[in-house]
């Protein structure tokens, strides 16, 4: 839904306290191997970021490939990087620092954002940094201080063709709706779901802005491709590790997802829980 909102009231007010392959370069940095200490030969590539080259093939790395220790590599930008697994040291990062191969062993953050929001404070910490939702995600949020009916309610701006388009989120009364078939609509026309900043607001007597965060809706059939690969190496592992593991790599590559989002979508697309 799009509608017209007036911003000359997006404040806080007293009710709600006061808060403070874009194109590929033509050049490209090989990777000089001998720098790899990795304990063992062969990793699966869980996914790569820009564009990094096999230079004895001249074939692209690819999910699912497999990474020899030692294999020469060109990344083409600076910024490219892959993620690869075994099943005996885990994950780690490929990437290139002055022409030279960086491993990395990946960050540990499992961290993801949870529980009910019940206040301001709770309301912006969650809509915060790169924010991945997995198929549709529901975020419950406190009746008392956010109560949500056709005049109360939340929405998203964000730029499109240089013009903003405010976004009225779906609700099903106990939870706000976040849905890239509904965001990415507009006059009831779908455009392309893109990777962009997007700015929250609460609605009610007045326009109170929230924060503004980066939404990630991934590919779906991509993404369980990678979180397939990434369980082939902790078959062994409890469902705590498997979660723990998941969460890490998705918040490295992706965003940090709410925590009821990743258990449901988990339990659907693999049977954990």
């Amino acid at each position: 839904m799009r509608f017209r909102v007036s911003m000359t009231n997006v404040k806080w007010g007293i009710s709600l306290g006061v808060l403070s392959l874009a194109g590929i370069s033509a050049l490209s940095w090989r990777a000089d191997t001998s720098e790899v200490n990795l304990t063992s030969n062969e990793y699966k590539v869980l996914t790569v970021q820009g564009r990094i080259v096999f230079e004895q093939t001249g074939k692209d790395m690819q999910r699912g490939d497999l990474y020899v220790t030692g294999t020469p590599l060109n990344f083409t930008t600076q910024t490219s990087r892959a993620a690869i697994v075994n099943d005996e040291n885990g994950r780690y990062v490929l990437s290139s620092s002055k022409g030279k191969l960086k491993v990395l062993p990946a960050a540990n953050n499992v961290s993801s954002r949870s529980g009910a929001i019940l206040n301001v404070v709770d309301l912006k910490n969650h809509f915060t940094g790169r924010y991945l939702v997995l198929d549709v995600a529901k975020i419950p949020v406190g009746a008392e201080s956010f109560p949500i009916n056709e005049t109360s309610f939340f929405y998203l701006t964000y730029v499109h063709n240089g013009e903003e388009i405010p976004k009225k989120l779906k609700s099903d009364g106990a939870n706000i709706i976040l849905d890239a078939d509904e965001i990415f609509k507009i006059d009831g026309n779908p455009i392309p779901v893109t990777e962009k900043e997007m700015t929250l607001y609460y609605k009610s007597d007045k326009t109170y802005k929230i924060n503004t965060f980066t939404p990630v809706f991934a590919d779906e059939t991509i993404l369980k491709e990678e979180v397939s690969i990434l369980l082939e190496s902790f078959e062994k592992a409890d469902n705590a590790k498997k979660i723990s593991e998941i969460t890490a790599y998705l918040n490295e590559f992706y965003g940090s997802p709410s925590k009821e989002n990743l258990a449901g979508w988990l339990k659907k697309e693999f049977g954990i829980e």
